[in-house]
């Protein structure tokens, strides 16, 4: 009998100690972003947007932490309407883009194409 009662308390300070160790594993784990940003460009200068843009999603891919980065128009909708598709591994790397020149430099090239102020949603 005091064999089976130390067998049921090391079986069960085991799987405190392991439910304490996993539960704490799935709180350090990094946490994926998304990002969806949509832009309206003004009609006549569409064509310049789409250089910008090539240049800034080209250079995004690269980064370490990015796991996809995408531009889409709209064509069902405003014709000059475009969204930005991007996933990043984590916070860490997000900010690392944030703060990326080439997105400086993508920002100051288009702001006088825009038709309007960009809707940013960051999930």
């Amino acid at each position: 009998m005091k064999r089976l009662v130390l067998l049921l308390a090391i079986i069960s300070i085991t799987s405190l100690s392991y439910a304490q160790q996993h539960s704490s594993e799935k709180k350090s784990e990094p946490m994926k972003k998304t990002v969806i940003a949509r832009l309206a460009i003004k009609k006549e200068v569409v064509d310049n947007f789409v250089q910008f843009a090539q240049k800034i999603v080209e250079e995004t891919r690269k980064e370490a932490g990015c796991i996809s980065y995408c531009l889409y128009k709209n064509s069902f909708g405003q014709e000059a309407q475009f969204i930005f598709y991007e996933e990043y591994k984590d916070q860490a790397a997000l900010d690392y883009h944030n703060k990326s020149e080439h997105l400086k430099q993508f920002l100051s090239q288009i702001s006088s194409l825009l038709a309007g102020a960009p809707i940013v949603e960051v999930f």
